[in-house]
C-alpha cells in the first residue's frame, strides 16, 4: 500500500503544478486584456484632444474675438468716446476675423445698420462671435484629422503582432511618415479658406477698379487691409502643413510649414495686386 500511496502523492504533486500553470494563464491574460483596455481608452482620448500649440491658439483667438466684439458693442452704444475711424477699425477687424463667412455676414448687416445699441445690434454683434466659435470647430476638426494615425499596437498586444505590417506600420521618428498623404487634402482645404481674403485684398490694393487706373480709378489707403490678409492666407496654409505629421523631427516640419506659408502670402499678395 506505500508504495501505491507514494505513487498517487507523486501524481497528485505533478498535476498540482500543471493547474496551477494554466489556472495563472487566464489572470494574466486577464491583466493584459485590462492594461490594453487602459491604455487603448487613454489613446483614444489623446486622439480626440488637441494638442498644446493647438488649443492655446483656439483661446487665444476666441478671447480676441470677444474682446472686438465687446468693444464694438461699447462703441456703438456711446459707453466710450471712440474716434470714428478707430471704431471703422475694430468692425473691420471682427469682420477679417471671422472669415470667410463674415464677409457676406457684413454685406448683410449693412442693410439694417443702426447707431443705437439695441437687442437687434447685440445679437447681430454677437453673431460675429458665433462664426468665430464655428471657426474655431473647423480648425479642431482639420488638426484632429490631420493628426490622426493608424493604429499602432501597444505594450499590451506586441505579443499578438510581433512584426510591423501594413494594417500596423510601426512609428516613425524621423524621416517622411505615412501621413504625408493627407497633405492632398489639408493643402487644398487651406487654399480654399483662402480665397475669400484673397477677393477681399484684391479690392483693397488699389479699389474695386483694380490697380490699372481704369474705371472708378485707383483706391488708395486701405493696402495695410490687403498686407494682413495676404498675412492670414499665409498662416492658415503654414497651420495646414504644420498639423499634418508628415514629417520628423517636429522642428524640421515647422521649418517647412513657415517657409511654405510666407511664400504662399506672397503669392497671393502679388496676385491680387496684380
Amino acid at each position: 500500500m506505500l508504495p501505491e500511496e507514494q505513487q498517487a502523492c507523486d501524481h497528485q504533486k505533478c498535476r498540482q503544478p500543471v493547474g496551477a500553470s494554466t489556472a495563472k494563464v487566464p489572470s494574466q491574460r486577464g491583466r493584459n486584456d485590462v492594461k490594453g483596455s487602459v491604455v487603448g481608452g487613454v489613446a483614444r482620448s489623446k486622439d480626440r484632444a488637441l494638442p498644446r500649440w493647438a488649443s492655446t491658439a483656439v483661446v487665444v483667438y476666441l478671447s480676441v474675438t470677444f474682446a472686438v466684439v465687446a468693444a464694438v458693442l461699447l462703441g456703438s452704444g456711446l459707453l466710450l468716446d471712440l474716434d470714428a475711424g478707430f471704431k471703422e477699425g475694430l468692425l473691420l477687424a471682427l469682420v477679417v476675423l471671422t472669415l470667410p463667412v463674415s464677409f457676406a455676414y457684413f454685406v448683410i448687416g449693412t442693410f439694417d445698420a443702426s447707431a443705437v445699441l439695441g437687442l437687434t445690434t447685440v445679437l447681430y454683434y454677437f453673431g460675429y462671435f458665433v462664426l468665430a466659435v464655428v471657426n474655431a470647430g473647423l480648425f479642431r476638426w482639420i488638426v484632429l484629422s490631420a493628426r490622426k494615425r493608424k493604429p499602432v499596437p501597444t505594450a499590451a498586444t506586441a505579443h499578438t503582432m510581433p512584426a510591423a505590417t501594413p494594417q500596423y506600420p510601426r512609428e516613425k521618428l524621423r524621416g517622411i511618415t505615412p501621413d504625408v498623404g493627407k497633405l492632398w487634402w489639408a493643402v487644398p482645404v487651406a487654399v480654399l479658406l483662402s480665397l475669400p481674403q484673397w477677393m477681399v485684398a484684391g479690392i483693397a490694393w488699389c479699389g474695386i477698379s483694380g490697380c490699372s487706373g481704369g474705371g472708378f480709378g485707383v483706391a488708395t489707403g486701405s493696402e495695410w487691409i490687403a498686407v494682413i490678409l495676404s498675412a492670414a492666407n499665409g498662416v492658415i496654409l503654414a497651420v495646414a502643413v504644420f498639423a499634418v505629421r508628415w514629417l520628423y523631427p517636429t522642428g524640421k516640419r515647422a521649418i517647412i510649414a513657415l517657409a511654405a506659408g510666407t511664400l504662399f502670402g506672397l503669392l497671393g499678395a502679388a496676385v491680387t495686386h496684380g
